[in-house]
Formats: structure tokens, C-alpha cells, sequence
């Protein structure tokens, strides 16, 4: 049976037949896998689209890869998952970095995550993986409860009876009592039904957690007479554009393309079909985004507007487009908003705050007269009050905020909010 592995993002893998000789143990953020396994990684690593997500190298004369800041899934070759967790903090469990995965997740454009149920959301113990395979089957069985879609097919057959035309030029003169005929025939084994039952099959093969087996093979005996797909990509692009009356099936084609065809933001190597990988800055970004715009509605909320440039050149010509994560508009109040995925601590050298993202903001707020800029940053245990402010000029001062991201999107947002409310009414000195 293949095996599963699971680490916070930038953790280490090595060769378990390392560890047996050094007596090295396993940590939440170092894993020991098979030498057969560490081997399959470190060919992906050499792959040139595998750098920005996993790296191989060699500490005090032995081998390890280091993962990088993406998370979700990567299947190897050989069926192995590695499911990669955002870090949250040094001592988060499993399941609440799982959970944090699946919250963010929920937020991404384009792919059925949002869909995701509170009741999928508590199932944070399983794999996600497996939380995925639960996805598909619930919106699977809602498809079945409403009845399986049919459509009129054109069928080439040879009968005993004339149905439909006769097609001469297809007739086996070998045997005269069959008549070959083509006909329009309302079936379920149409496209979009073997897409699904493609997937059906698919995740039968690969689900190790009992309830999902058992749901699986049930929906294998009532979808037994639709044929599997043989040409998926080509299908896939069919199904593009089906008529309103499969308006019902999006999801569920939702998800077969994403658990069949490897449909993530970023994804690498033509062996790793399965891979389901998200780079995390941008999965934080697009989350916090969210619950900016879902409650702070009186507020106007823009997502990496693109209204100003840096500069202009000679012939007037704007150059270098500026592009905020957060802009937030309230009368007379412009409030620019940095989102970063990354560690800083009050004990590290000014912070551990990239100078670059100081310049960066800068810039903000001159293009944008802003009134205030905030810079925002995933809390964890060194990091949950808010850093004293810095100030770029007396009229312009920066925030440096904690944002949970273990808390409820709505708690988390309140409590920014309740900041940025604050120091909005309060007169600058």
C-alpha cells in the first residue's frame, strides 16, 4: 500500500537507512522516508520547474531534501504522497495546520475548494487528500440523489431490426440477418458521466480511508453501466461547454479535472499527475484579501489594484506599475495593505523585515496618499501584539500587524479591523 507522509512546509526528508545507522529520530518538521522513495524526490529536485518547491542538498555528509514554501499535495511515481502543511508556529499540531491549508484553500479562484463543507473542514485528522476524495464523492451523491443526466447519443450497431437508418455501406454481407444501422438512443454513458465514473475508478484504487472505500465502490455498482473515459485531456476540453441543463455538474467536473489531470496553480514533473501544490504567500494573500472584502464592506476593498506607476519617463510614458496587495477606501481615508507570508520575530535584527518591502510600502503610500499603511504578517507564539509603529515622515506612519491565521476568518479580520478603526480616529501627532 503506498505510503503518506506529512510535514510543514521548508522541512526536511532524509533516508530512513540513515536514520537506523545514526539512530537520528523523526521531528514534526524531519521526516525519514525509503531510500526508494528519497530517491524518486531527488529526481524531481534535478527537474528544472521543481526549484521553486523543493531543493536536494548534502549537510555534514548526508543527503536531504528541503521543502520550500509551497503546500498541499505531491504524489509520487509510486503513489507516495508527501502532504505539505503550512507552518503556523513551532508547536501547531497536525490537524491545525491541515485545517489552516483547507481554510485558505476555500479562497482560491476557479477551483471547487470553496465548496468545501464545515462538516469536511472538521475531518482535519485525515489526509487531505482524503478530504478531497470526500469532496468529490458528497457532490457525486447529491448528482446520483438528483438522478444521473441522459442525452440522446447516435449509436452505430448491428440489429436484428431496422432502427434508425440503414447504412449500406456498412452492411456485413457475411451475415444478411444483421443490418447495420445507426440510431439516437437516451443514455447515461455520455461524456460528462464517463469523466465522473473516470474519476470513480480513479479514486477507488487510491483511497485508504475505510468510509470513502465503502462510498466509492457503492458508486462504482450505480454508475456500472457508464464507461470510463479513454482520452481525458480531450474530453475534458469538450465538457468546456455543455448546455444549462448540466449546469448541476460543475463541481463535481470541478473536481474530477483537479484529482485527474493535475489542475493546481503550480505543479511539476509529467510523473506526478497527482500533485496538488499552491505556493503559500499567495494562498495567505488571496485569504486575507477575502475577509477583508467579506466584513469590511463599508470600506471599498481592491485587491492588487493597478491604478499608479513609480514613475513616468521623459516622453510621459508611466513605467514600473505598482500593485498592493490591499487597498481600502472610506471617504477621505486611504489605507494601503502588505501581506507577507513570512516569520519575523522581535528578537531578529530589525524584525527579520525585508528592507526592500519598507521601500516597497513607501512607495505606496506616496503614489496612493495613503493614510495610513499597514504590513501584515502570520502571527505565532513570538509574534501577537502588533510592533511599535514606524514612521516614515510625520505625516505617514507604518503598522506592523499579527494576523491569526488559526482563528476564524471573521475573528481574525475583527480584530485587524478593530486596529485599523482605532488608529483611523486617532489624530496624527
Amino acid at each position: 500500500m503506498p505510503q503518506h507522509f506529512t510535514l510543514p512546509e521548508y522541512g526536511l526528508i532524509r533516508k530512513a537507512s540513515i536514520a537506523l545507522r545514526n539512530e537520528q529520530r523523526e521531528t514534526q518538521s524531519v521526516v525519514f522516508v525509503p531510500d526508494r522513495v528519497f530517491e524518486l524526490m531527488k529526481q524531481l529536485s534535478f527537474r528544472g520547474n521543481a526549484e521553486p518547491i523543493l531543493g536536494y542538498g548534502v549537510q555534514k555528509g548526508q543527503e536531504l531534501i528541503r521543502l520550500k514554501n509551497y503546500v498541499g499535495l505531491l504524489q509520487l511515481p509510486d503513489g507516495t504522497h508527501i502532504e505539505i502543511l503550512p507552518k503556523i508556529s513551532d508547536f501547531a499540531q497536525v490537524a491545525e495546520m491541515r485545517l489552516t491549508l483547507l481554510r485558505m484553500l476555500r479562497t482560491v479562484p476557479d477551483l471547487p475548494f470553496h465548496r468545501l463543507s464545515q462538516a469536511q473542514l472538521q475531518q482535519a485528522n485525515l489526509p487531505v487528500w482524503e478530504i478531497f476524495i470526500a469532496a468529490f464523492i458528497a457532490e457525486i451523491e447529491q448528482l446520483t440523489r438528483q438522478g444521473i443526466q441522459k442525452a440522446y447519443e447516435t449509436v452505430e450497431e448491428q440489429s436484428r431490426f431496422l432502427k434508425g437508418k440503414w447504412q449500406y455501406h456498412r452492411q456485413n454481407h457475411a451475415h444478411p440477418e444483421l443490418l447495420a444501422v445507426e440510431h439516437d438512443q437516451f443514455i447515461a454513458d455520455i461524456l460528462p458521466n464517463r469523466l465522473l465514473k473516470t474519476c470513480i475508478e480513479f479514486l477507488a484504487k487510491r483511497s485508504h480511508y475505510l468510509p470513502n472505500q465503502a462510498k466509492l465502490r457503492k458508486l462504482r455498482f450505480i454508475w456500472d453501466e457508464i464507461q470510463p473515459s479513454s482520452t481525458l485531456t480531450e474530453d475534458f476540453q469538450k465538457v468546456q461547454h455543455l448546455a444549462r441543463s448540466f449546469d448541476r455538474y460543475t463541481q463535481a467536473l470541478k473536481w474530477a479535472k483537479i484529482l485527474l489531470m493535475n489542475q493546481s496553480w503550480s505543479t511539476f514533473g509529467k510523473n506526478t499527475n497527482e500533485s496538488l501544490l499552491f505556493p503559500t504567500e499567495q494562498l495567505f494573500e488571496r485569504y486575507v484579501a477575502q475577509g477583508f472584502k467579506r466584513y469590511c464592506q463599508e470600506y471599498e476593498v481592491v485587491y492588487q489594484e493597478t491604478a499608479h506607476y513609480l514613475l513616468q519617463r521623459h516622453d510621459g510614458k508611466p513605467q514600473f506599475k505598482l500593485r498592493p496587495d490591499l487597498v481600502l477606501r472610506l471617504h477621505k481615508h486611504v489605507i494601503v495593505i502588505d501581506i507577507k507570508w513570512k516569520r519575523i520575530s522581535p528578537e531578529a535584527p530589525n524584525y527579520g523585515i525585508d528592507q526592500a518591502d519598507l521601500y516597497q510600502l513607501y512607495a505606496y503610500g506616496q503614489k496612493y496618499r495613503a493614510t495610513e499603511l499597514y504590513l501584515l504578517y502570520p502571527a505565532h507564539e513570538s509574534f501577537t501584539t502588533p510592533l511599535p509603529a514606524f514612521r516614515f515622515d510625520d505625516a505617514l506612519q507604518l503598522i506592523i500587524l499579527p494576523f491569526d491565521i488559526t482563528e476564524p476568518l471573521s475573528t481574525a479580520i475583527g480584530t485587524i479591523r478593530a486596529i485599523i478603526d482605532h488608529q483611523k480616529n486617532t489624530p496624527t501627532s
